[in-house]
């Protein structure tokens, strides 16, 4: 019985011995494993969707190191390959998948691990635990060829715009301005942003071998705002219409920028409302208050205008002119138009009582 007992007590020992305190609190995530890759020949795809992260939740100091498993001919990029992780500390990690030219067509595993190594002092002195992440990555023997450009209102390249390529739920490319890619045939969506704001969008499909350019017209500056409403006075009719505007620029400082405001409908007009050497980033707000002068509807847009280009154009807004859009009775005072429609009651009981005043004299004429 005594032999049981030492023998159990010696299996025990051997166990803390062997699993080291706090390994439990290390752990993987990501959304690596998550996607199927597809690489054309020669094709490389790298994104900030590609990625694993290493959580440290123990109560100790570890050291990460990263490695893969894949056929040679699939080359695997890291963005770390080694750094230590302190208590609640992580490590993101970001992976670039490439196949090589002679890359053999098939059905691959592609598999991402991390080495929790125990630290002491600042050396790694042996591996405590590993996590691992795979992917299954085809490689194709077809490929199609893409140029995407964000194109600004004047027809030029924007630069300063991020084109992302995304294909499957997950982005597998960008560039700024202009992006260029071999790629294996499919659905894509090329998405252009500027100041983090998505700007243009499309779908489109490639088919084997086929070359096409994608071009995205980007709302570089727009109205974010925009908006005309009539201010009236007691008896209804409108004085001034107040029109207000917020204008996003995205893009770059425009130089010798105008905000014109066109009026049509009962009037046809065009007024700079704003002017300045440059339009800057962000936003700018512009307010002014147009004096109406016949009654009837009036309708409000605005463009922006840098080096007599348009960049941007208003909806449209309708304002009903002045109570009075139906013809009144009207009658001249001085020299000044006078509504006398609200007289009319009191106009006809005048007449009646003239009139009865009338029959009453000549009935009393009569009889006498």
């Amino acid at each position: 019985m005594k032999t049981i007992i030492l023998a159990w007590i010696l299996v025990l020992v051997c166990l803390f011995t062997l699993v080291p305190s706090g390994n439990a609190g290390v752990a993987i995530s990501g959304s690596f494993y998550a996607h199927d890759y597809e690489l054309a020949q020669g094709e490389e795809i790298s994104s900030k969707d590609i990625y694993i992260v290493v959580f440290n939740k123990a109560d100790e100091r570890v050291c990460v190191d990263v490695e893969y498993e894949s056929p040679e001919f699939i080359e695997v990029g890291l963005s770390t390959r080694s750094c230590f992780l302190d208590p609640d500390e992580y490590e993101r990690v970001y992976i670039t998948l490439k196949a090589k030219e002679d890359a053999v067509p098939g059905d691959y595993k592609v598999k991402v691990i991390a080495l929790i190594k125990e630290v002491k002092g600042d050396k790694a002195i042996k591996v405590l635990t590993s996590a691992a992440q795979e992917a299954d990555v085809t490689v194709m023997g077809e490929y199609a060829r893409v140029n995407v450009a964000a194109i600004d209102p004047v027809g030029n390249v924007a630069s300063t715009a991020l084109i992302r390529l995304s294909r499957g739920g997950y982005e597998m490319a960008s560039a700024e301005g202009e992006l260029e890619k071999q790629v294996v045939p499919g659905t894509y969506t090329a998405t252009a942003y500027l100041l983090g704001e998505e700007a243009a969008s499309e779908e489109f499909d490639l088919a084997p071998y086929e070359e096409k350019r994608v071009e995205l017209p980007i709302r570089s500056v727009y109205f974010g705002v925009f908006d005309a409403q009539p201010a009236k006075d007691e008896s209804g009719r409108i004085g001034y219409v107040y029109v207000v505007a917020v204008v996003k620029n995205l893009y770059k400082e425009l130089p010798n920028v105008t905000v014109t405001l066109d009026v049509s409908g009962v009037t046809t007009e065009s007024i700079d409302i704003y002017s300045a050497p440059f339009l800057s980033l962000d936003r700018t707000e512009i307010k002014y208050n147009y004096i109406t002068q016949e009654t009837g509807k009036y309708e409000f847009r605005e463009r922006v205008i840098s080096d007599g280009i348009v960049y941007a154009v208003s909806p449209t807004r309708t304002v009903g002119g002045p109570p009075g859009t139906q013809k009144q009775a009207t009658g001249v005072q001085d020299g000044t138009t006078v509504d006398i429609k609200p007289l009319m009651p009191i106009v006809a009981l005048i007449v009646v009582i003239i009139v009865l005043v009338v029959v009453f004299v000549f009935y009393r004429r009569r009889k006498r």
